[in-house]
Parts: C-alpha cells; structure tokens; sequence
C-alpha cells in the first residue's frame, strides 16, 4: 500500500520537533543536583515520556551537564545505567551544587570554588526596592507603617524587600513543609529566627523597615534559600545593591518628586543616567492604587561584596516597564490617586 505523503511528512515532522525539544540550548556546565523532590527524569522537556519510570530520590547527587535555555525552567542530568542516558528534570525538583573536585592535570585551568560564586548558579536576580510610603499607603495597620515618620530612612529612600534568585518559582529551597506553608500564609513570626551577625541585624532593621513585620524570616525562607550562601551573606550581598540604589540619581529623582507623577519613562531614563545606557530597560515599576510602590531591577552575573549594581544591572535580560508611571507619595496617608 503506498504511503500517504501528507502523512508521513507529519510523522517525521512530529519526529523532528521532539528530537528538538530535548536539544540542550545554553551552556553545558559541571554541576550537581541535589534532589528534593521525587521527580520522573524525562526525555523531553515538552513531553512526558519516562522510560524505565525513573524518579529522582531525595538526598541523592545527579550529575548535572547543561539547561535547556539561559533563564532555564529544566536541568539536563546524566544517569548512567538509563536509557538514553540524558534526561531533563523541573528546575523545583532540587539545588544546584558544586560537582566533586577532581584532580587536574599540572595545566588544566581553575574554575573558582562555588564560594566565589555566590549568588544563584543561573546568576539571574531581581532586586526589590520598595518606596516605603506608598506602601504603607493601602497596608496603614502593619507594625513598620504605624509609626513611620518623614525624618525616618525609608520616607526618602528606597526600603529592601528581597532579592529573588530567578526564574520565577525558583524558591523554598530545601524548606520543609511547615516552613513553607508558615511562609505562604503571613505567619512570619513563627519562622525560625535567622542567624544574623550584630552589625548585619542592625542595617537591615533601618533599610528594611518590614523586619518589624519579619520580613527578613520570609524572604530568607522564600527566596535566600536558593540564593546559594548562608542568611548573612544573602542580606549583606542584598544590602550592599541597594546602597548603591540610594546613593544613585535613581533616589534623588524620586525624592525631588515626592508628592509629584513619576513616568516609567523618566525612571528609566535615570536609571541610564546612573548605570549606563540601556539599565533602565532592565527596569519594572509596580504600581499599585495610582502609586510607584517598587522597583524591580533585572541584575546578572556574580554577586559578592564588592559587586557594582550597574554592571550587574547591564548583563540582565531587558524587562517590561510593567507599569507606565505613578505617583510619588509622602509619608502619611493621602488617598488614592487615579493613574
């Protein structure tokens, strides 16, 4: 019987799609993954074809050789005894680590230990900076909201509210249930209490006002776990970016505009001013009742403590405005205000 042409250009269409989806399309790298979650190891990343029905076992290190595209939402993994031997695995199913050393040879090249290279292994973030007063504006009864004054930090500063390892899911990192659930549902005090040096604990109370609300135990437990350093390190590392923030024409501009409407458009323009040209398109305003409540700034690359804001902000992908513009709003409650 002859074949239908139509037909078989489908099938080998269909064969071809899917020999592409499992193409691996960033870097290859060494690393490993170290499962916490039983998740199947698929072929395909758009298909969920398992032979062998395997599933990763929690605890255990797999080898990890590459990611299906530079913001990855899969992991390429090697398991010897399976077959094919490379299969692709959800990004939420585990955390990266470095791979065991090995001994090289007298002119092989040093890759720098995984302490050198703190910061998510994708090295792609997201600094939030919050403009304080705007969000007190619609959340008046929380304790850091209740007091605050035009002579505090945050009525003229951006306030911290997290730095987030991407992509977008990419958080509790190892937490337990309880842990995460505590997290989700608002009941932040009943986290455990961070390990946090003096002169740490002591700055992140003046730049993040929530602490009074126990942010800092949601955040770490959210988005510093799979940040790649231990709780000080992270909200140093945090800290650090958005001093850099503050003391940028980026703050001078909202302060001169306080009580006055903000575009998205002049909030990138400073952002170029400051950082280099094209930062600001790395830039997303959220707004929220009229009002710029926070920034959100793409950042790349490796984060340590004399990391440059600007150069950071500049290897990130570019983002979408989100938002076209907003009020600039002073401490106390004023109304709001019609975008």
């Amino acid at each position: 019987m002859a074949t239908d042409p139509p037909r078989l250009r489908k099938f080998l269409w269909s064969v071809f799609v899917l020999l592409w989806s499992s193409a691996t399309f960033a870097e290859r790298f060494d690393a490993v993954l170290i499962a916490e979650q039983p998740c199947p190891a698929t072929v395909s990343t758009k298909r969920p074809d398992n032979p062998s029905s395997i599933l990763l076992v929690p605890g255990q290190e797999y080898s990890v050789v590459g990611t299906n595209r530079a913001d990855p939402s899969h992991y390429r993994l090697r398991f010897e005894d399976a077959n094919p031997k490379e299969r692709w695995v959800e990004i939420r199913c585990g955390r990266l680590a470095e791979a065991p050393a090995t001994t090289p040879g007298p002119d092989a090249p040093q890759s720098p230990s995984l302490s050198s290279r703190v910061g998510s292994m994708e090295s792609q973030l997201v600094l939030a900076a919050s403009w304080q007063p705007a969000f007190c504006e619609v959340r008046g009864t929380r304790p850091e909201c209740r007091d605050q004054t035009p002579e505090r930090t945050d009525a003229r500063h951006f306030s911290l509210h997290g730095l987030w390892p991407q992509p977008i899911g990419n958080s509790y990192c190892g937490v337990a249930e309880r842990e995460r659930n505590l997290s989700k549902s608002g009941r932040w005090r009943l986290l455990p209490a961070l390990d946090l040096g003096a002169a740490t604990r002591a700055r992140l109370g003046t730049v993040m006002p929530g602490t009074l609300s126990d942010l800092q135990r949601h955040q770490w437990i959210k988005h510093g776990t799979c940040y790649g350093t231990d709780a000080d390190t992270y909200f140093r590392h945090s800290m650090l970016l958005l001093e850099q923030l503050n003391t940028s024409g980026v703050r001078e501009l909202f302060e001169e505009n306080i009580g006055k409407r903000l575009s998205a458009t002049r909030v990138r323009a400073a952002f170029d001013d400051a950082f280099g040209k094209g930062a600001g398109e790395r830039v997303r305003l959220s707004c929220s009742e009229g009002l710029i409540e926070e920034l959100r700034i793409g950042l790349a690359g490796v984060v340590d403590d004399t990391a440059e804001l600007g150069g950071l902000i500049l290897a990130a992908p570019k983002r979408s405005p989100d938002c076209r513009g907003g009020w600039v709003d002073q401490v106390g409650i004023q109304g709001a205000r019609s975008r």
